[in-house]
C-alpha cells in the first residue's frame, strides 16, 4: 500500500519478489528455499514470503504469480506435513528438525490463512478456488492434529506438540489459535462451533499466563532457540506479538457474529 505513495517502496518490492523467484535456491519440487545458501525447508517460511508474494501478485494483477503464492504452501506441505495432521519444523542439510514444532505450525497454518484470505478478497478469487480449496484443507490438517494432540495439563500446547517431555507454552498456543479465529472467518463451513469452543479455551489459558504488572506472557520458548529446555519467563518478542494476534483474530471473529 505505502508503495503507492512512496514509489521507492514499489521499486524495494519489485527486487523482492525477483529475488525470491529468480535467486533463491529451490528444493526439488519447486518449492523456495528458506535459505540463501542452500535448499532447505522451515515450517515458518510460510508465513513469511507466500503472504507477500499474494499481496504483489494482486497489486500487480498477476494471476500467476497469486497462484504461484499458494503453490509455494503445498510444496511445503508435500516435503514437510506429517501422519499426525502438523508439520515438520524443517527439513534440510543443516539444520533439520523432525519435531512437530508448536510455532513452526502456527506460522504455516497463519501464513496459508493470510494467502487465502488475499485471495479471498481478490479480484481473483473465482479464478484461485482450486488454490483456496487446498490451503483450507491443508490449514484444517495442522489444527485438527495441533487440537489432538492438546494433552497437556497446563491447558497449552507444548513446544513439540506431540513430545510429553516438553512443557506447554504460549508462542504456538497463541499463533495456533489467531491462526483457527482467522479460519472461523474465511471459512465458517470448515471452522465452525468445534473449532471455535476450542480456540476460546485456548484464549482463557493464554490471558491466565499474562502478568497484570508487567504484561508478560510466559511460559514461551527462547525466540533464539526453539530446543531450549528452560521455559522462557522475561517476554518473548514473538511469543507477546502472537497474544496480540490471537487477540485480534477473536476480536474480529467476534464481529463476524462469533460468540464472544
Amino acid at each position: 500500500m505505502i508503495g503507492q505513495t512512496y514509489p521507492e517502496y514499489t521499486a524495494a518490492a519489485e527486487r523482492q519478489e525477483a529475488h525470491l523467484i529468480n535467486d533463491v535456491p529451490r528444493w526439488p519440487n519447486g518449492a523456495i528455499s528458506q535459505r540463501e545458501a542452500y535448499a532447505e525447508l522451515w515450517a515458518d517460511f510460510v508465513y513469511m514470503a507466500p503472504p507477500f508474494l499474494a499481496y504483489y501478485a494482486v497489486a500487480t494483477a498477476d494471476v500467476d504469480l497469486l497462484k504461484q503464492a499458494a503453490q509455494q504452501c503445498l510444496l511445503y506441505r508435500n516435503v514437510l506435513s506429517t501422519d499426525l495432521g502438523p508439520w515438520h519444523h524443517i527439513i534440510g542439510p543443516s539444520s533439520q528438525d523432525l519435531g512437530l514444532w508448536s510455532t513452526g505450525n502456527g506460522w504455516a497454518a497463519a501464513g496459508m490463512a493470510r494467502v487465502l484470505a488475499t485471495m479471498m478478497k481478490s479480484p481473483f478469487a473465482e479464478a484461485t478456488k482450486n488454490e483456496q480449496n487446498a490451503l483450507i484443507a491443508d490449514i484444517k490438517a495442522i489444527i485438527d492434529g495441533a487440537i489432538k494432540l492438546d494433552t497437556d495439563s497446563s491447558g497449552l500446547l507444548r513446544n513439540y506438540l506431540n513430545d510429553t517431555t516438553w512443557f506447554g507454552e504460549i508462542s504456538g498456543t497463541a499463533m495456533l489459535t489467531a491462526a483457527l479465529y482467522r479460519m472461523a472467518v474465511l471459512a465458517p463451513w470448515t471452522f465452525g462451533t468445534k473449532y471455535t469452543d476450542w480456540a476460546n479455551k485456548k484464549v482463557q489459558v493464554v490471558d491466565n499466563c499474562i502478568n497484570n504488572t508487567t504484561g508478560i506472557v510466559a511460559p514461551a520458548i527462547n525466540p533464539l532457540w526453539w530446543g531450549d529446555r528452560t521455559p522462557f519467563t522475561t517476554g518473548s518478542p514473538e511469543g507477546q506479538s502472537f497474544v496480540v494476534l490471537m487477540h485480534a483474530a477473536h476480536r474480529d471473529w467476534s464481529w463476524k457474529g462469533g460468540r464472544k
